[in-house]
């Protein structure tokens, strides 16, 4: 009995799609030709949109108000000048760890990589969320983090591979950090990682 089950187990694995992973877990599949041009463009998610002045739009997603592990902020009320920041900084990740891969990065690049920030969560209250909550203050901790999904589009149109990834604090502490710091972190580590295996 044991040998059918493991053999089950072993073709359930085999058949599993490669992208079959955790969300938040790095996974790719893009080819992008040696010294390729490429240009880097990064977007918002409608998700990320709509938290820039409101609160999520799913209850599960409102970490805020479920116990002090979660932190303080109901993951909302960002404020757009914060997202468009979070947009240049994920752009400028990407671009210098592109550029020291051999890959030409320039706005008018034949390939495009283009980058979803899907998912971001403050360290520390952004203006607009101390804005709207008075209770809050600057020495308020919350787990912060991201997580990002991406297109590569090559020079006809046609999305030629994806790659997603996420990293989140597991834990509250009270080490100094800024408002996005563990989101630059994310930031930091996928562009690493799409630039070491995106020639792959």
């Amino acid at each position: 009995m044991r040998r059918i089950l493991i053999s089950t187990a072993i073709i359930a694995l085999a058949t599993a799609p490669a992208f079959a992973v955790s969300k938040n877990k790095f996974a790719e599949d893009m080819a992008l030709p040696a010294g390729a041009s490429v240009k880097v463009d990064v977007v918002l998610s409608p998700d990320m949109i709509h938290r820039a002045d409101n609160l999520p739009e799913k209850l599960s997603d409102r970490s805020g108000s479920r116990g002090l592990n979660n932190g303080f902020g109901g993951n909302g009320f960002y404020g757009m000048r914060e997202l468009d920041n979070l947009r240049g900084d994920m752009a400028d990740e990407m671009i210098t760890d592109l550029s020291k891969a051999g890959y030409a990065v320039t706005v008018a690049g034949a390939y495009t990589l283009r980058v979803t920030i899907d998912d971001a969560r403050p360290n520390r209250p952004t203006m607009g969320q101390l804005s709207k909550q008075p209770s809050l203050s600057f020495r308020s901790i919350a787990r912060g983090g991201a997580r990002m999904t991406s297109e590569l589009i090559d020079p006809a149109g046609n999305v030629v591979g994806t790659s997603q990834y996420g990293w989140y604090d597991s834990f509250l502490d009270d080490y100094p950090k800024g408002t996005w710091s563990e989101a630059k972190r994310a930031f930091s580590r996928y562009a690493s990682k799409t630039a070491k295996t995106i020639g792959n």
